[in-house]
């Protein structure tokens, strides 16, 4: 008899306990999940901080907390989480216990291995009883997002378009008038203001002569990137690798150019995340400016919105003048060089950094033409 009341009373104190535990887990219990930094380049170090909080008496006995992961986000190993990773997403489970009125702050560190923007969607909290037979499950949103740069490639200034595929010769480049700085006189021309003219040269000449202005470095650099991996591409692309060499030398070219006080706009024939057109975003200085490039970079999808013969079409049409523009692409034809000298005769100087499967990060497989 003693025995059978001992069997009963346990059943009824393990059934209780289950009852208890289940009802009260997840009261009063918060948790927030958020990336310590907003932005990063790839290949940094970023901390994701979990905070758990149980603002009663009641003690949490065991809690697992899960969420779904890119694959591209590598944590450190650490004995308190366990991470199930696929070839695009992994599976990240912390594990917590918590006395009343505890606060838990536990720090995972993290290395992007790719560019883009991570966003924390959801995570689902699982707990129960003492011996972990009951169970209950909550889901809570999450809103911290972590955009991740493109690393600049090493390109240093001097290498920026100035060579001829037509053989090396000196050209004036990113040229305008200074009126600041006047070096001279020449002929009146069609267009030159009155204010120009140079009164005590046109005097000893007989003739209307203006001042002849000094070229100044108020440089615009124009930098493209195409995400056509081969010639003939449809959509997809095959060599993402390289595509994405190709973006960390535009942000290489826009940092360089940016750092010595140039202007720099972007264009590819690339979308942007949620977005469908070619993203293009016009000619700008500053550092603001340099991380504003830096984010659409980040946030460009790996999807052809057009073939490049009609980006640099739409570059034509335009009109723009005194402008370098820089082209990136895996390859260059007839009809690319062909759109290249129509924007040539605009005013412009047009260069070609050709993307090779060579693995030097150093300098790129240049093709150039300029004028």
């Amino acid at each position: 008899m003693f025995i059978f009341w001992l069997l009963l009373t346990t059943v009824a104190v393990l059934y209780g306990q289950s009852l208890l535990f289940k009802r009260l887990v997840f009261k009063n219990l918060t948790y927030r999940r958020e990336f310590r930094r907003k932005t990063c380049f790839r290949g940094d170090e970023v901390e994701l901080v979990e905070t758990l909080e149980n603002n009663k008496r009641f003690p949490v006995p065991w809690l697992r907390v899960e969420s779904l992961l890119s694959a591209n986000l590598g944590f450190r190993k650490s004995e308190n989480f366990d991470v199930s990773k696929g070839s695009l997403f992994q599976n990240h489970r912390s594990f917590f216990s918590l006395a009343g009125y505890t606060r838990i702050t536990r720090t995972h560190h993290l290395t992007p291995t790719r560019r883009g923007c991570y966003k924390l969607d959801t995570v689902t909290l699982t707990g129960g009883d003492l011996l972990g037979n009951a169970q209950r499950h909550m889901q809570l949103p999450l809103q911290s997002e972590l955009i991740v740069y493109p690393r600049p490639a090493e390109v240093p200034f001097h290498e920026l378009p100035s060579r001829s595929w037509q053989g090396d010769y000196s050209i004036r480049r990113f040229i305008v008038p200074d009126p600041f700085v006047i070096v001279g006189a020449r002929e009146y021309q069609a267009g030159d203001s009155m204010k120009q003219v140079n009164w005590k040269a046109s005097a000893r000449t007989g003739e209307l002569m203006v001042h002849q202005y000094d070229f100044t470095a108020d440089r615009c650099l124009m930098v493209i990137v195409n995400v056509e991996d081969v010639e003939g591409m449809w959509r997809s692309v095959s060599n993402e690798s390289l595509i994405e060499k190709g973006i960390e030398w535009a942000a290489g070219a826009a940092e360089a150019a940016i750092s010595q006080g140039m202007e720099v706009g972007f264009a590819a024939n690339m979308p942007l995340r949620t977005e469908s057109g070619s993203v293009r975003i016009d000619a700008d200085r500053g550092h603001e400016h340099l991380l504003m490039l830096y984010e659409a970079m980040a946030r460009l999808e790996l999807d052809r919105t057009e073939p490049m013969l009609s980006l640099l079409e739409r570059e034509i049409r335009i009109g723009y003048a005194n402008r370098d523009v820089l082209v990136i692409s895996a390859y260059w034809n007839e009809e690319l060089e062909a759109a290249a000298q129509a924007l040539r005769l605009l005013g412009n100087s047009v260069t070609a950094w050709q993307l090779t499967e060579e693995r030097d990060e150093q300098s790129p497989n240049r093709k150039e033409r300029s004028a």
